[in-house]
């Protein structure tokens, strides 16, 4: 048996990978840490089934949203073993650490559920809901407008589980950690020429407003969740406390690394290796540093892009 999915992935990931030798270190570093991380979690029983709903709530998420599935399954042998195989490849650095502990069964259980995930064949169709959303949210920040339209089942999804699982130590902050990587999917594609211009702003003024105008909506979203962890998990306060600045450094250094590259109407595919390195970083609190530094370093970057649109 042939794995053609698996091949696709790996040439996928050799291409964009080609070029970035700085974040590369950064990237494996980081992989390397989060596995280490996920054997010392796969130690504790309760600890080990938190990991495992992770791993199999983030290949949901992919098989939802995954755009190749009518492809996939229409036209490669044994669709369901492929896809399969695809979630197992991808979760087997963070999952493969748990057969060397005492909960080692955590691992089967992963394989079971990932195996289940492929029959799930149903594909989201995008159509225009809170057609009064603009009322809320003002015509500035059209990214949460078009990203919560498009992704509002997913978005109110996590957020009422992380409601719903705030009194617990780490489950909550790694749904909400989610729910920052669907966010910044909303800033993934360029605006038209028209729409950057309005209002008239200087490159520095557009990028400040825009980067405080999403921080506070961040804020506003999460600030209320990490209270209440904190209440109930009073030992994790300097965890929590670093969380929601590391989110803010990462929503703000995604929007500089868009406009650093910006180019009216494109979606800037080259940006997805650096944004992913730096959101993994995100997921540690205490490597807030990385995602600040990044989005100052952008931020200058950008501005000077903006400054062949923008008016200085």
């Amino acid at each position: 048996m042939t794995f053609p999915l698996l091949y696709i992935r790996y040439k996928q990931l050799q291409r964009q990978l080609q070029g970035f030798s700085l974040y590369l270190f950064i990237f494996f570093g980081l992989i390397f840490l989060l596995v280490y991380i996920s054997f010392l979690q796969f130690q504790k029983q309760q600890n080990a089934y938190h990991v495992v709903v992770l791993l199999v709530i983030i290949s949901v998420l992919l098989q939802f949203y995954r755009k190749d599935k009518p492809f996939i399954y229409r036209h490669i042998d044994n669709p369901h073993l492929q896809i399969f195989f695809e979630y197992v490849a991808l979760t087997l650095p963070f999952s493969i650490t748990c057969l060397i502990t005492k909960n080692w069964y955590c691992y089967p259980l992963l394989l079971l559920l990932l195996f289940c995930i492929p029959l799930f064949k149903f594909q989201f169709r995008q159509k225009t809901v809170f057609k009064n959303l603009s009322f809320i949210i003002p015509s500035s920040s059209f990214e949460w407008i078009s990203g919560f339209r498009k992704k509002y089942f997913t978005f109110i999804g996590i957020y009422t589980l992380s409601v719903a699982f705030c009194w617990f130590k780490i489950l909550p902050l790694f749904l909400l950690w989610f729910l920052s990587l669907l966010i910044i999917s909303f800033h993934d594609e360029c605006e038209s020429i028209q729409i950057l211009r309005e209002g008239n702003k200087s490159p520095h003024n557009f990028l400040l407003e825009k980067l405080y105008t999403n921080s506070t909506y961040l804020i506003i979203l999460y600030l209320p969740l990490i209270t209440i962890n904190t209440i109930f998990n009073s030992d994790f306060l300097l965890i929590n406390a670093f969380f929601v600045p590391t989110q803010i450094a990462l929503l703000c250094f995604a929007i500089c690394l868009k406009y650093s590259t910006y180019s009216p109407g494109k979606k800037p595919v080259a940006n997805n290796i650096p944004l992913a390195i730096v959101a993994f970083a995100s997921s540690l609190p205490y490597l807030l540093p990385i995602p600040a530094l990044l989005a100052i370093v952008y931020f200058y970057i950008a501005k000077k892009n903006l400054k062949k649109y923008l008016n200085d």
